[in-house]
């Protein structure tokens, strides 16, 4: 089967089971181990955001 055709059928789920589409397609793409400066980078951001906490969106001067 081609890719053509796997786009096609698609095309052929109705709206509201695209979800469940979704998620047995997503279980066929093998996950990808994290490189350790991704971690890194991940572990310096919570620690940043436990330390400083968030900013609002309503509290930015967005001009």
């Amino acid at each position: 089967m081609s890719k053509e055709t796997l786009k096609n059928l698609i095309e052929l789920v109705p709206e509201n089971d695209i979800d469940v589409l979704y998620q047995v397609i997503i279980k066929f793409i093998p996950e990808v181990e994290p490189e350790p400066d991704e971690i890194a980078a991940i572990m310096e951001g919570r620690k940043d955001r436990e330390e400083n906490g968030t900013i609002s969106h309503e509290d930015i001067d967005w001009d």
